[in-house]
């Protein structure tokens, strides 16, 4: 399957993750992923708005700016502002985003498991089991942090060069979309693989392997959770399911298809 398609599969998987909800009755697993993503998103940003008006406040102090009496101080205000504001508003979605993706996993490894049993009926269910539920949480940490610190090595550079060469800021903000949109898909498809009892190691090459579905199911939940109200609450439910939908198509059907021939 092409880079493309890969993507587009990420995509349009979104709208069979709602038939596949229905067709399986999985609404009961909405409503604590959707109220701990509410609750997280509206703590970011409280915590935020009060950074914001605070750096503002103190950056006016140190220039002199609060009572601006010429044209140059006005202009650096409103610097001062829109760069503080766009630096608040990276960090708000970073902290957000890790934040849901640590906190959520444990709630969405239910929905994933869910998921992927009813892909492999053939597998048995397994009981709740309080360590290995520890473990999940530790290795889901893991992984989150790296991939935090991979991203923010890739992201950081590109912010400055857009700040600092305006003609390419917006190949720069392209860019940085692609790969805050590719760590938004790892996490969802790493929900799947943890399914599949992969180590750290197993569960990258495979994100590797179908990078461009990453990507696709990453950039649909990126802009999804700006979706008032209904972004926020489906929107890493619908992610975890179109992952483990996806996934499962591009990995076990290309299996069954190559043992046919």
């Amino acid at each position: 399957m092409s880079l493309f398609k890969k993507f587009w599969l990420g995509v349009r998987l979104y709208g069979k993750a709602l038939s596949f909800t229905r067709e399986h009755n999985l609404w009961k697993y909405y409503f604590l992923p959707a109220l701990l993503n509410l609750i997280i998103f509206i703590s970011v940003g409280f915590v935020g708005y009060i950074f914001v008006g605070d750096t503002i406040d103190w950056l006016e102090g140190l220039f002199n700016l609060n009572n601006p009496i010429n044209w140059w101080q006005t202009t650096l205000n409103y610097i001062v502002k829109i760069l503080v504001g766009l630096i608040a508003f990276l960090i708000y979605f970073k902290s957000y985003k890790y934040l849901m993706l640590i906190l959520l996993s444990p709630v969405l490894s239910i929905v994933a498991a869910k998921v992927q049993g009813i892909l492999h009926p053939e597998r048995p269910d397994e009981d709740f089991h309080f360590p290995q539920f520890l473990s999940d949480l530790k290795r889901g940490l893991i992984i989150n942090l790296t991939n935090l610190a991979i991203e923010l090595s890739i992201t950081i550079p590109l912010i400055l060069i857009g700040l600092f060469f305006s003609p390419i800021s917006p190949f720069a903000t392209i860019l940085i979309i692609l790969v805050e949109s590719y760590f938004l898909g790892f996490g969802m498809i790493d929900l799947r693989n943890e399914f599949m009892k992969l180590d750290v190691k197993e569960s990258r090459a495979v994100v590797k392997k179908h990078r461009s579905f990453a990507i696709g199911v990453g950039m649909t939940m990126y802009f999804m959770i700006w979706i008032p109200i209904l972004g926020i609450l489906f929107a890493p439910i619908w992610a975890c399911i179109s992952a483990g939908l996806g996934i499962y198509e591009l990995e076990e059907n290309s299996i069954i298809k190559t043992d046919a021939n």
